[in-house]
């Protein structure tokens, strides 16, 4: 006979603010292990949920939530940053039903989103802020590029050279006008008879 896993509800949102809450403290006293918590810290996270609500979850469930909710993060937070400025105090976004629809067929996170606002979004951003990367030019913990929010100065630059263009080989060098030898050499004809 197998062991059957029981189905879980994570409808509570005190379960998920508990969940959230005690994800940060672990990941704060033992840092993380690869996008997500290390394998002791999912057994204080287990322990405070059963503490706290009753609600015993093992580590795969627990593991299916972080990531879920690290990917609706991710969605909330591309809303938010999106230009336009459609997110309101309130939690929510000022969006026409054209623009939500377009946003669903991009995410399947967006209705969620759309339904009901991110509880606690200030708890999620401490959770996934650094682990959480959206768009092209984004920035996350196994980028190779630098942090966006470091400065360079000048002089971190100063021993690389500067490679001068090369010129067209469809650009025929006849319309390119070219300096007189008098004008290369400082010196210009007088055409007001000066």
């Amino acid at each position: 006979m197998t062991d059957k896993r029981n189905r879980v509800s994570w409808k509570s949102k005190l379960v998920d603010k508990t969940f959230l809450e005690a994800c940060i403290q672990e990941l704060t006293s033992n840092d993380r292990e690869g996008s997500g918590l290390k394998a002791s810290s999912w057994v204080v996270v287990a322990e405070k949920l059963k503490t706290y609500h009753n609600f015993i979850v093992d580590k795969k469930q627990m593991k299916n939530r972080y990531d879920y909710l690290k990917e609706k993060y991710a969605v909330w937070l591309k809303l938010k940053n999106k230009t336009g400025n459609i997110y309101n105090p309130t939690n929510s976004f000022n969006m026409t039903n054209e623009e939500w629809e377009a946003e669903a067929k991009l995410n399947n996170y967006v209705d969620k989103l759309r339904n009901a606002p991110l509880p606690c979004p200030e708890l999620y951003t401490q959770l996934f802020d650094r682990a959480t990367s959206t768009g092209v030019h984004s920035w996350g913990p196994s980028s190779t590029l630098p942090h966006p929010n470091e400065t360079f100065s000048t002089h971190d630059f100063e021993d690389t050279e500067k490679d001068e263009p090369a010129p067209h080989a469809d650009t025929p060098s006849s319309t390119v006008p070219q300096p007189t030898s008098e004008e290369s050499s400082g010196r210009t004809k007088n055409k007001g008879g000066k």
